[in-house]
């Protein structure tokens, strides 16, 4: 996602991840961008706001939506950083104008996917697959 960005200047804010080997290849590969080893669902609404983000970029795990997998959707806690990021969206003083998701097979038609239009329907948002 960082390389999707670069051409039109976008400024990185930040990148967050708790996979440490993750983290140390995105750490050399981009030594500018503030890095938070940490969960999603640990950022506050006062940190997100300090962060000044226009675009957030998600990649979901896809073992809780593939079909090969236990599709446990929302009941599997890998699911959970999504549903925080919904949560804390509404107490945000700067809302991202764009929240990018990367494209997990399954995902379309999850009860995760719902909540996701849900949320952007009351916003005034709309979603383009």
């Amino acid at each position: 996602m960082h390389f999707a960005c670069r051409p039109d200047r976008t400024r990185i804010a930040a990148a967050v991840d708790v996979n440490t080997t993750a983290n140390s290849v995105y750490a050399f590969n981009f030594p500018e961008t503030r890095l938070l080893q940490r969960n999603v669902q640990s950022l506050s609404a006062r940190e997100l706001d300090a962060l000044e983000i226009d675009l957030v970029t998600m990649s979901p795990p896809c073992q809780p939506f593939t079909r090969q997998g236990l599709q446990r959707d929302s009941r599997d806690p890998r699911s959970s950083s999504l549903f925080a990021f919904l949560e804390v969206l509404p107490r945000l003083k700067h809302k991202p104008k764009y929240l990018l998701l990367e494209n997990v097979k399954g995902f379309e038609t999850s009860a995760t996917h719902a909540a996701l239009a849900q949320v952007s329907v009351k916003r005034g948002r709309r979603q383009q697959r």
